[in-house]
């Protein structure tokens, strides 16, 4: 909950008359979630204002909504309040913009308390994922006491309403920041006021917007930057020395290079998942995710806790044991009695590349050969100029990586073709799901399914 004094020092509020009001409140933008006595923010949509469809919530008695300021939305409040007299109505200049600059006043107030951390993720490929398993890890030890993003909630909205929920016993945020165009990282790092982070890795993602890797370095890697000027330089900060661009990050009193290399401080072996840092060595187990990526990232997690509360190294290791991956991302699932390894959410070039070299490694693993596995690579979108090339050379990668029995789903499905000629074409999911189903998953004893959240390819098994 946020103070109610705080929006006295909103320079969005156009208003200064709050008398009658809870000391705290609470805030929601969708009507459809609201809970009495939440006050409402009502942000404009593309189609529909919200100022016409919140009778339900002010029959319910909100005590406050928020509007932003224009002659037509001036009528319709004053309409609303004559309806419903015990409901304040505020108008700022910009809903979103309100939005954000609460939950920075919030958020600030609620750093000066020692002890509290925004960890910020930001990066190419494994957000999500690391998000997923640093809170998993710390809600083993502190329950109750983390805040993390839902889901992907990871925009100039999501973000400001994840840190809403930021109370006075939250001790710990994960957050993770997203972004497709130059200068997003910074809107949501001047938000989040991050005082540690992770920058995953750089990649060729959204380059329809970005032109170029160099571009999405400088916009992803501006985090390290965003901590270090919070910090005076001070603040937790792991870099990637596997990556060609995150590499040259400078150092600071507070970052920590981590990757295989004997210059790394933190030196990682994945085969085991294991980890050495100052003369010790810390090992993690566990049986439910695929992939040298995926104990890389696991283990990174741990140490990320680990270095925040040292004194649970036993508790941490146990729950990194437990952890699982979430649905439809890199989720190892049995559907009619076969193993089928589904990342349905995103798809971009060095993703695509580190689940296939997971999954080759799995099918051995279980004892199949490439003969009975079938691979189902859907679109990689918001490529740019690059779509093309990429599609085309990830095509000969799975030829090149042994695979046989592949097909290619998709808008871009004959780009892939180009790279691997023998390999199926379907250009949409809903021509080939009829035969995925009825042959594919019959005669291939184990599957690889990715592609772009777009393509929905959760829908070949009629799952939600």
């Amino acid at each position: 909950m946020i103070p109610l004094k705080l929006l006295t020092q909103c320079d969005t509020v156009m208003t200064s008359s709050l008398s009658g009001l809870p000391e705290k409140l609470r805030f929601c933008v969708d009507s459809r979630k609201y809970q009495h006595p939440m006050a409402f923010v009502a942000i404009p949509g593309q189609r529909v204002n919200p100022l016409d469809i919140i009778d339900p919530l002010l029959n319910e008695g909100c005590p406050l909504v928020f509007f932003q300021e224009n002659s037509e939305n001036e009528l319709k409040a004053q309409a609303l309040k004559e309806k419903h007299p015990d409901t304040k109505f505020i108008p700022v200049k910009d809903s979103v913009g309100f939005l954000q600059e609460i939950t920075a006043l919030h958020i600030r107030e609620w750093q000066k308390t020692p002890g509290h951390h925004v960890f910020a993720i930001s990066g190419s490929n494994g957000k999500t994922t690391h998000k997923e398993m640093l809170s998993f890890l710390l809600r083993s030890i502190l329950p109750g006491k983390i805040v993390a993003t839902e889901k992907n909630n990871n925009n100039h909205l999501g973000v400001p309403l994840t840190l809403m929920e930021v109370e006075e016993n939250t001790e710990f945020v994960v957050l993770e920041l997203g972004s497709n165009h130059p200068g997003e990282i910074k809107v949501l790092c001047d938000i989040a006021h991050p005082d540690s982070g992770i920058t995953t890795n750089i990649g060729a993602t959204h380059l329809e917007f970005f032109g170029s890797e160099e571009a999405v370095f400088e916009e992803e890697g501006f985090l390290y930057h965003a901590v270090k000027a919070n910090t005076g330089g001070t603040g937790f900060f792991l870099i990637n020395d596997e990556d060609s661009f995150l590499k040259n990050l400078p150092d600071t009193n507070g970052s920590v290079r981590y990757g295989k290399s004997a210059e790394a401080l933190i030196q990682f072996q994945t085969h085991g998942a294991s980890l050495t840092y100052q003369g010790k060595e810390f090992s993690v187990e566990n049986k439910n995710i695929t992939g040298e990526h995926n104990k890389l990232n696991l283990i990174t997690c741990f140490f990320i806790a680990a270095h925040f509360f040292p004194t649970k190294i036993s508790e941490l290791k146990s729950a990194a044991s437990a952890f699982e991956p979430t649905k439809n991302r890199s989720q190892w699932m049995k559907f009619e009695g076969k193993d089928v390894f589904l990342d349905a959410y995103n798809a971009n070039p060095s993703s695509m590349r580190a689940a296939l070299s997971a999954f080759k490694e799995s099918v051995s693993q279980k004892g199949k050969s490439l003969q009975e596995s079938c691979v189902v690579l859907g679109d990689m979108n918001e490529l740019g100029e690059g779509t093309e090339k990429y599609h085309q050379e990830l095509g000969a990668f799975v030829r090149d990586l042994g695979f046989s029995n592949v097909h290619f789903v998709g808008r871009y499905a004959n780009y892939y073709q180009k790279g691997f000629p023998q390999a199926a074409t379907h250009i949409s999911t809903s021509e080939f799901k009829t035969q995925y189903r009825g042959v594919c998953l019959k005669n291939h004893e184990i599957h690889f399914i990715k592609g772009s959240r777009s393509l929905q390819l959760e829908s070949l098994f009629d799952i939600t």
